[in-house]
């Protein structure tokens, strides 16, 4: 690879960089589609760089492109559809952040080294020639590439100040490119200038923290990425709450490792999914916040709940008391609450937070059955995919599905011994579930009578009265109790209801 000469251009950006050439100025692709071409793939996003400012670059790209688009020219960015390729033109330049500040300071450049020389780093700071794919290579990043290196552009420190989400693309670029054939690893001074200067995240506004942190999430080694990120002090200005989940013992019997290890496991297993990735990340990040010890007494047997490992008296017989097991009650719902706040921070859609919050909340259900006394009857099933679905409007946002696929990442992260146990489980109850929807769409069901229905039977306006009654008549269409077209007994169930609960007191 350090031989490498040029690379092959695709004919639409050859075209490009002809009619730079031909106006008497150069066109460089750079950036990823470079460092991946170098490894052997052609993408479909192209940076480039040239002298042209943004107004002669619009003109050049004009005629050749499909559609300009200038949401980033103040920074001296033009963007272009050319062919099947979604290319950003950019004039060179340096960028600064001054501390405190979200927004980089731009200053335009006339030199092609000198805008290799402000970028991140040495992989990424390659150069081909749009027209004959000829490269630059000034920092020997073809050869950290090869080598699998990710080394800062010159000095470590100057680098991650210029721009501190660096410090999170390096996580990135380490996690994203590495194989099992060729991992990628940071140089140790870059290493050593990230855990030093962590705190210069504060500058980064949430979205652009949330966009690398989401790749990091959907990368293959979504383990490897996370350990990183808490390693190097990251974490604390991503989700601060999940370093509460360090070296939080479980309970032997289901678990053996700690509530984080156990989380890189099930992120790690689950479909590569962006809301199934950030539920696994947060299903069990309640666990610390929820933590209780039963202690039993060694004289009487008797249990107590504490929130210390230390030995106590008995309330009952006076005798000590010792801790037996670990409790993490409701550590399900006090995740979802703090899902929905660390997403809601860093800017995530409703949707998304609204998701990952239902899946975190309802990821012990599939539990219930494995260790339920008696057999689930398929009206349970029923209500078991009802509850778990979620939509708004016609767009699905969780199902069953997702659901089990979660469940069943969860089940790779228990304890060996009794990970058989859980997979028989989970089969039956997956078994189960699409045994129920083959008969019918359960999550689709509905009331036979919908409000005007309502309204016009009781002869009532508008209120609250109407939900409770198509609650009770949805729930009994779920049952299998109420055929969802049948509107004669749909008539007779609602006013039945309505004689002996008298929903119209609350208006």
């Amino acid at each position: 690879m350090t031989e490498t000469k040029s690379i092959e251009v695709p004919e639409p950006l050859t075209r490009l960089g002809e009619r730079f050439e031909e106006a008497g100025r150069e066109l460089y692709l750079v950036g990823g589609f470079v460092r991946d071409a170098l490894s052997g793939s052609i993408g479909k996003d192209v940076d480039a760089t040239t002298g042209s400012h943004p107004k002669e670059i619009k003109r050049l790209l004009g005629p050749v492109a499909d559609h300009l688009w200038t949401v980033g020219e103040r920074f001296g960015t033009i963007g272009a559809r050319v062919g099947p390729y979604d290319v950003e033109v950019t004039t060179y330049r340096t960028d600064l952040y001054t501390q405190g500040s979200r927004h980089p300071e731009v200053r335009f450049g006339t030199d092609l080294v000198e805008d290799l020389a402000r970028r991140d780093f040495t992989i990424n700071a390659v150069a081909a020639s749009a027209e004959n794919g000829e490269i630059r290579d000034p920092f020997d990043g073809r050869k950290d590439l090869e080598f699998g290196v990710i080394r800062p552009v010159g000095d470590p420190l100057d680098r991650m100040r210029d721009d501190p989400l660096r410090m999170l693309r390096a996580v990135r670029f380490e996690t994203t490119l590495s194989t099992s054939e060729k991992p990628f690893a940071m140089t140790p001074q870059l290493e050593a200038a990230i855990k030093e200067n962590a705190h210069w995240l504060e500058s980064i506004s949430a979205e652009r923290i949330r966009d690398e942190f989401e790749k990091i999430l959907l990368s293959e080694n979504v383990a490897k990425g996370l350990r990183t990120l808490v390693r190097l002090g990251l974490m604390p200005y991503i989700v601060p709450e999940f370093m509460e989940t360090l070296n939080v013992e479980q309970e032997a019997e289901f678990h053996h490792k700690d509530v984080f290890e156990h989380t890189l496991i099930v992120t790690q297993n689950v479909e590569k999914d962006p809301i199934l990735r950030k539920a696994a990340f947060f299903h069990d990040i309640g666990k610390p916040r929820t933590l209780v010890y039963e202690h039993r007494c060694t004289y009487c047997g008797a249990k107590s709940i504490q929130k210390n490992t230390e030995e106590g008296e008995c309330e009952h017989c006076g005798g000590r008391t010792l801790p037996k097991k670990i409790h993490f009650y409701g550590h399900e719902n006090v995740g979802a609450t703090m899902a929905r706040k660390s997403m809601k921070r860093l800017a995530y859609p409703k949707d998304d937070i609204d998701a990952v919050a239902h899946l975190v909340a309802n990821h012990m259900r599939p539990m219930g059955y494995a260790v339920g006394r008696d057999p689930w009857s398929d009206s349970a099933i029923r209500r078991f995919i009802r509850d778990t679905h979620l939509s708004r409007g016609d767009r699905e946002l969780a199902n069953v599905d997702m659901l089990l696929k979660l469940a069943q990442a969860d089940i790779t992260g228990g304890a060996p011994r009794r990970r058989r146990i859980a997979e028989e489980s989970w089969r039956s109850l997956k078994s189960r579930v699409d045994a129920v929807r083959a008969e019918d769409s359960v999550e689709k069901l509905e009331s036979p009578l919908d409000g005007n229905d309502l309204m016009q039977l009781f002869g009532r306006g508008p209120g609250r009265w109407i939900k409770h009654v198509k609650d009770y008549l949805e729930n009994e269409t779920v049952e299998g109790r109420l055929g969802e077209d049948d509107t004669e007994k749909a008539r007779e169930l609602a006013v039945a209801y309505a004689r002996e609960h008298d929903p119209f007191e609350e208006g």
